[in-house]
């Protein structure tokens, strides 16, 4: 089920709520102040942090692979550039050669792709889920810091000067969630219906939520999904709001 035909829609909006602090870092600090932070979390023009829709989906999607795998479904490594690609280089190749019209090419890609590229995307199809950037929810952020240091593996204790700060976005910060899928097949709606889950911290085992950002393994990044709200549409119901719309 490809793009060149409307067929439904699903749109999930709410909130993601940071269950513990999240460090979501910035590409750098190139501050020469002394007393500057030596990493800051991202932010939007007005100083508000925001977590990019890429970040949510990686790490949905690392997740949901792993589980594909652990019930016998396709999952390839999009990262690796080799012929253990659900969609390897030579049969990409064979695809592009051969005189199929643009159509058939797309569709012999995506049935050639792994359960998770059809819904992901992957090196040869565009995927099915799009994630939007998450906006902070309030008038003002006011940020908590927190400090670090490296461990000699020695002798147990702080190692040199190996001491950095980090900014964290505090427990309980709330930021807006959209998430659109298309052209979504009965299996996949399933799918979709457990990446909800995942959100939501009932995917696997209840409470079990997601990780975002850094510093996971020191207890930051977890977010679970709050005041969920689930828009359908399909080819029956759009046909219909065009009908009374243009009065066809």
């Amino acid at each position: 089920m490809l793009y060149d035909k409307f067929e439904n829609r699903t749109i999930i909006t709410g909130q993601l709520v940071a269950v513990d602090p999240v460090h979501i870092g910035a590409s750098g600090n190139d501050s020469l102040n002394p007393s500057d932070l030596d990493s800051h979390v991202l932010k939007d023009l007005q100083g508000k942090p925001l977590i990019p829709g890429s970040s949510v989906k990686g790490v949905i999607r690392s997740r949901f692979e792993a589980v594909m795998r652990s019930i016998g479904e396709t999952a390839c490594n999009i990262f690796d550039n080799n012929d253990e690609d659900c969609v390897s280089n030579r049969l990409y190749k064979d695809i592009a050669d051969s005189k199929l019209s643009e159509l058939e090419k797309a569709e012999k890609l995506y049935e050639s792709s792994c359960t998770v590229c059809k819904l992901f995307g992957g090196k040869s199809v565009a995927g099915k889920l799009r994630f939007k950037d998450c906006y902070f929810i309030g008038e003002k952020f006011i940020s908590e810091n927190r400090d670090g240091v490296g461990i000699d593996r020695d002798t147990g204790s702080v190692s040199g000067n190996a001491k950095y700060d980090f900014e964290i976005i505090p427990k309980g910060s709330r930021f807006d969630f959209v998430l659109i899928a298309e052209n979504l097949d009965e299996k996949q709606r399933k799918y979709l219906s457990f990446i909800v889950d995942l959100l939501e911290g009932n995917g696997i085992s209840e409470g079990d939520y997601l990780a975002f950002g850094g510093k996971t393994t020191r207890g930051l990044g977890r977010m679970k999904l709050e005041n969920k709200n689930i828009e359908y549409t399909d080819a029956d119901m759009l046909k219909k709001q065009l009908e009374e719309r243009f009065s066809l």
